[in-house]
């Protein structure tokens, strides 16, 4: 029960945070995308490809290791600290040198200067590293949701007031860069920061599984992100670029959700449980269940939503990215569900070598799809790239099954009523959208409303006992008391 409290605490504090900067994020990269459009969000997209995969090289996997480990010694965040502020330099140093080659490589000369101006960006992106792993450790989420929220919103303010006072590209830059001094900054306010230090001696009680945590994170956060905008935005240029980048961000929103949602909390909390395995397996069952009600239907409406969706929302010029959205739809459903708990699981009990096979696998797997459908444009990337996430699925099966001892056939089960609910929804919304025709408002508005009806009606009538569980977790996520033992079972 113990454990139930401190899931339903860190998710209530982390979704706060999550929903909130993703909110805001979503809300300011509308407006963006409308004042800015098409040309100008795919030249700085281009240059956020490059700090993509360079940022990820500002956490050497120490941070993992902090949380994971069950005594830190006092000296061993600073020393972090150190590491961290030592290779953001190093990187924006390097930034600035290579800009010239970046913008040659993706044949768009505005770049040099984009990338220079984001440089600063590195060292206060590392600066936050260490300060973040320890709030995570320590599970003081609250803090981490205000810092959050309040970068996200007064980066969003910056870059539109630069926009509207006819900042083009800049607006996006000036956001980043806000959002990024002003995290570092409400940390700091907070005391949520660590002197560095020279006592460099510590970093070899975790060098190891740093080492191993570091690669993973960089195959899977960095490469199997960010190597489908890598290729387009070389081959394709930067507005193919934009309208795959759009859908990709709107896959990216429930994917955040549900990483920085659960995967935060999960981490140390699987860390704690270790050793018992009952335990463990009853909160990975019970969260892979809840996402999948979450994320399945969610991304499902999305998809049978995207033309009404798109249109209204972004404007007429981002009508290319439509199909791209449906066909990402899918890929943000499945990474939802088994991105959020399958490293927290693999790290969390210590399995720190089957997480970089693991990562390897990812890589490999989802660049292949990622070339196969280059020739057919954007779309054809993100339906290589959904297929190659649908194929993987199996190995995240077996990974569970190897480590907690869940059988197949009961995590194909805890997929079959979200399936089951998010037909309902997509099949509700498509005939509202046969019988309304010409009219987007009224069939975005009466067909998502009317998809959401039918959707609670048809877990209520075919998934009963699903429903009692869920609406436990509700209980438990804002703040009350659910009536369920540790198994998961309704008393």
């Amino acid at each position: 029960m113990a454990e139930s409290a401190a899931l339903a605490t860190g998710m209530r504090w982390s979704g706060f945070s999550v929903v909130g900067r993703e909110l805001s994020r979503t809300v300011f990269t509308i407006v963006l995308a409308r004042l800015v459009g098409p040309d100008d969000f795919g030249v700085v997209a281009q240059a956020l490809v490059y700090i993509g995969i360079i940022s990820l090289l500002l956490d050497q996997g120490f941070s993992s290791a902090l949380i994971q480990r069950k005594d830190v010694h006092r000296d061993m965040p600073g020393v972090v600290v150190s590491v961290n502020l030592a290779v953001g330099g190093a990187l924006a140093v390097l930034t600035v040198a290579i800009a010239p080659l970046w913008a040659a490589f993706m044949r768009t000369p505005e770049l040099a200067l984009i990338l220079v101006a984001f440089a600063p960006s590195l060292l206060l992106r590392a600066a936050t590293v260490t300060p973040r792993a320890m709030l995570i450790r320590s599970m003081d989420f609250r803090k981490m949701g205000i810092a959050d929220i309040l970068s996200a919103l007064l980066g969003g303010i910056a870059g539109v007031i630069v926009a509207v006072l006819g900042g083009g590209y800049w607006s996006l830059v000036v956001q980043i860069l806000a959002t990024d001094a002003v995290l570092l900054s409400t940390l700091c306010l907070f005391g949520a920061s660590w002197r560095p230090n020279a006592n460099f001696g510590q970093l070899r009680h975790i060098a190891a599984f740093s080492g191993r945590a570091f690669m993973a994170g960089l195959l899977l956060n960095s490469l199997s992100r960010n190597v489908d905008n890598l290729l387009i935005g070389r081959v394709q240029g930067a507005q193919a670029l934009a309208f795959y980048g759009l859908a990709y961000r709107l896959l990216l929103l429930p994917v955040q959700l549900a990483l920085q949602t659960v995967a935060t909390v999960l981490y140390p909390l699987f860390s704690r449980l270790a050793d018992d395995l009952p335990a463990l397996r009853d909160q990975l069952s019970r969260t892979t269940r809840l996402v999948a009600m979450g994320a399945l239907p969610s991304m499902a409406l999305v998809a049978a939503a995207a033309p009404q969706l798109v249109e209204i929302v972004f404007g007429p010029q981002w009508a290319p990215a439509v199909p791209i959205v449906q066909v990402l739809a899918v890929a943000g459903a499945l990474q939802s569900i088994y991105q959020c708990s399958t490293s927290p699981l693999v790290l969390g009990t210590g399995h720190d070598k089957l997480n970089l096979r693991y990562a390897w696998l990812t890589t490999a797997v989802a660049t292949l799809g990622i070339v196969a459908g280059l020739r057919f444009g954007p779309f054809g990337v993100a339906l290589g790239y959904s297929v190659a996430t649908a194929l993987l699925v199996p190995v995240e099966w077996l990974i569970r099954r190897h480590l907690v001892k869940v059988s197949l056939r009961e995590q194909l089960s805890s997929l079959l009523p979200a399936t089951h609910v998010a037909a309902w929804m997509a099949a509700t919304y498509l005939t509202v959208a046969v019988l309304v025709t010409g009219r987007d408002a009224v069939v975005l508005g009466v067909g998502s409303v009317a998809a959401v009806g039918v959707g609670a009606l048809a877990l209520r009538i075919g998934h009963p006992r699903l429903l009692a569980d869920l609406v436990i977790d509700a209980k438990r996520l804002a703040g009350r008391n659910g009536s369920a033992d540790v198994t998961g079972e309704p008393r």
